[in-house]
């Protein structure tokens, strides 16, 4: 009770600093605020960059930038004692939850009025995860895809053709084998074919693939113990390597797929798109592409998506509603693109402009690439998934952190302890149903 009386006291003292600070700070003009995580590189695109443009063409208005750590906790707190930044870079992953405790504004009425938007410029896929009973609660910035990633000298060796976009279950299986061979693969030695981890994340593209999904069409029941689950948890575990399905994160000292894959120890790897500038910079040496993840019985992968929300505390909500959509602007998420290329960019006539084939880079931390040729194998594979529609949402939604929760614990007793599937399944089915149960009586009705 009195840490809860703490948190409360220093929520009030912040809520009257933070007025008065408005008050001193405005000199005639609105303030602002707007918060994002991430490293310090990001944060002098904003501070040096799109800040200082939006306040020229905007001068009656004053931004005021926050970093904050912790980020999902240091929102909700926040949010709690009233004075949540009127602008806030949300993660789908959470977002839904935001939406459901009436935390974000509807921005339809801003998005469809007379300095609104063309909601056909962005990417179908990244206004998914956006919307509750026919209202939209943020504006896009990019979008975070899986795809395959592959040792080119390790093909190499092993005389095999690099993956494409028409590679199935089949092909994977069989260049797995071939390359952690040394009978097949050249004579490399302690070689795996390929690698991913044990986590939800690592099987639902699988899943998507063999035609499964996670949800009722209201998202509040998880519907993945089915056959269609159990077949491509079999195929995961046939294709993955060895190295992690006999070994927990802690017997491998913490280390994931990607560390192995970056220091040449796999031939291919199942990861997110935002790995490229890393594995360029910190490679060592590594050549490598990246293709789109093989077909099951149809083509998927999975994505998570970056977006803009305004919060419903706001006293600003046509100014917040400016700044999110300059920071979701085809010049906004053109330049974050070509600087960072980690996600790419939500709107079509960014992923479509000479400017995208263009990535400039910001130094160390993220290298520019300048080759054509580079550019179409690191980078190629991203506009091919999304115009074919290649890549889900699905699985996000108010309850997100319960399934995975559920769902991790299962496919680890599966996949590393031989747990029986159906059973396991099922267990977990039912566990998180129960946690969404708890968790429901928190939202807004």
């Amino acid at each position: 009770m009195r840490a809860l009386i703490l948190v409360l006291a220093a929520l009030v003292m912040l809520s009257a600093a933070n007025a008065t600070w408005r008050a001193k700070s405005a000199a005639g003009r609105v303030v602002i605020e707007m918060s994002v995580w991430g490293m310090p590189f990001e944060n002098a695109l904003y501070l040096d960059e799109y800040i200082p443009e939006f306040e020229r063409q905007n001068p009656n208005i004053k931004v005021r930038f926050l970093h904050l750590d912790n980020y999902q906790n240091r929102i909700l707190m926040l949010r709690a004692g009233g004075i949540a930044p009127d602008v806030m870079r949300q993660n789908t992953n959470y977002m839904a939850q935001y939406i459901r405790r009436g935390m974000n504004l509807p921005l339809d009425e801003y998005m469809d009025g007379p300095d609104g938007i063309d909601r056909a410029d962005f990417i179908p896929v990244t206004l998914d995860g956006l919307r509750y009973n026919g209202k939209t609660y943020g504006i896009p910035q990019d979008i975070n895809i899986r795809g395959l990633f592959y040792n080119k000298d390790l093909f190499d060796a092993a005389k095999l053709p690099y993956p494409n976009e028409r590679w199935t279950w089949e092909d994977l299986k069989k260049a797995a084998d071939i390359l952690a061979n040394p009978a097949t693969n050249g004579g490399k030695k302690d070689i795996t074919g390929l690698l991913a981890g044990s986590k939800t994340f690592d099987f639902m593209p699988f899943y998507y693939q063999a035609g499964g999904r996670m949800w009722n069409d209201a998202k509040t029941e998880p519907v993945f113990d089915n056959e269609t689950a159990i077949k491509a948890i079999a195929f995961f575990k046939s294709v993955s390597g060895d190295f992690m399905m006999s070994q927990s994160s802690s017997e491998r000292g913490g280390l994931g797929p990607f560390t192995f894959f970056q220091n040449g120890q796999a031939a291919m790897m199942i990861d997110g798109s935002w790995h490229s500038p890393h594995l360029k910079q910190d490679g060592k040496g590594l050549r490598f592409g990246v293709a789109p993840l093989p077909r099951g019985v149809r083509g998927m992968s999975v994505s998570t998506s970056c977006n803009w929300g305004v919060s419903a505390q706001t006293k600003h909500p046509k100014e917040a509603w400016k700044l999110a959509k300059f920071l979701s602007s085809t010049e906004a998420l053109t330049r974050y693109w070509q600087t960072l290329w980690v996600a790419p960019p939500a709107r079509w006539s960014s992923l479509k402009s000479p400017e995208f084939r263009h990535i400039t880079g910001v130094g160390k931390q993220s290298p520019a690439v300048t080759d054509p040729e580079e550019f179409r194998e690191k980078c190629g594979w991203i506009p091919y998934v999304l115009e074919n529609n290649l890549t889900t949402v699905e699985f996000i939604g108010p309850f997100s952190s319960q399934l995975y929760s559920k769902l991790d614990y299962a496919l680890e007793s599966i996949l590393l302890q031989g747990s029986e599937p159906k059973a396991a399944l099922r267990k977990a089915r039912d566990e998180t149903l129960q946690q969404i149960r708890e968790a429901q009586k928190t939202f807004v009705r």
